[in-house]
């Protein structure tokens, strides 16, 4: 007769204390250079009473990161979206393991502007080890994980996170935060996070920033992340993505890989809601700049 206890589910708490240990000793084993953020990787205060994380999140150093996703793919991990597909800021990849749950692959972190080699070395300048489910894991020091939980509660919306991990810190603190964000050139993620946006209403990124913060429909997302991107390339990659079908997202729907006859059915129902988007736009435009001649 089977045991009850073992084919139980491990509570999520624990599912993720293990989850950071295993990506950790995969890591050691390959040589790689990372760091644990949020989640049982935080100093004790800097999360709000029961808040509690559903999956792994680590900054891998940029030259290590193929490796990394390599020894995670030989032991049994499955990338379930890449860095180009995984969000506006093709920043992180998201892998699965039955066992353990989600891993966040970041390459960088939003909002930090200079190159992801300085950021990582930023962020791990005070780096220390920290015990999670028996292995050391390196996490940052204070500041940078004050500075990173700021810049994560600034890309989801409605989220009161932000306003706690500021309030908490002593004034001298704060000022260490601001100091590292300028330092990393991410002024207007933590503003945003602040409730500041407004004073960089002429950043290229505003208008994202804004977006994560209020909302909005895709046509403001699509239109914030033209702004946003940094050259023709970026731009001309912002409209590719905008027409294209997203495979990685559609596998995660699914719960399998999309058969090519999915992907063509739905790659024609995003562009016909997209152009339905485009028109719905227009047309409130068109009214609004009507009604407002007369």
């Amino acid at each position: 007769m089977p045991d009850a206890l073992s084919d139980a589910p491990l509570p999520t708490a624990v599912r993720v204390h293990l989850a950071h240990a295993v990506v950790q000793r995969i890591a050691d084993d390959a040589a790689v250079d990372l760091l644990h953020l949020k989640g049982p990787a935080l100093l004790p205060g800097l999360r709000p009473p029961g808040r509690k994380s559903s999956d792994v999140d680590v900054l891998v150093r940029p030259a290590h990161y193929a490796r990394l996703e390599e020894a995670l793919a030989r032991r049994g991990w499955e990338a379930h979206t890449h860095l180009q597909t995984g969000s506006a800021f093709a920043h992180a990849a998201n892998w699965w393991h039955s066992d353990w749950g989600y891993a966040d692959l970041h390459a960088r972190w939003p909002g930090a502007m200079v190159s992801p080699e300085d950021t990582f070395d930023a962020l791990a300048e005070h780096a220390f080890d920290h015990d999670i489910a028996h292995v050391p894991c390196r996490v940052p020091g204070k500041v940078a994980q004050v500075l990173v939980l700021l810049l994560h509660a600034a890309r989801t919306t409605g989220s009161t996170d932000a306003r706690y991990v500021w309030d908490t810190q002593t004034l001298e603190e704060q000022a260490a935060v601001t100091a590292l964000a300028q330092r990393l050139q991410a002024q207007v993620g933590l503003a945003s996070a602040l409730g500041d946006l407004d004073s960089y209403r002429d950043d290229p990124s505003y208008a994202l920033w804004r977006y994560y913060a209020e909302g909005g429909s895709r046509i403001d997302e699509w239109r914030a992340r033209y702004a946003a991107a940094g050259g023709r390339a970026e731009r001309w990659q912002v409209v590719r993505s905008a027409l294209t079908v997203n495979p990685d997202h559609l596998h995660t729907t699914l719960g399998r890989a999309p058969t090519t006859a999915e992907l063509r059915r739905a790659q024609l129902t995003r562009v016909t809601t997209l152009l339905g988007d485009v028109r719905r736009a227009v047309t409130l435009r068109w009214r609004a700049r009507r009604g407002s001649t007369r």
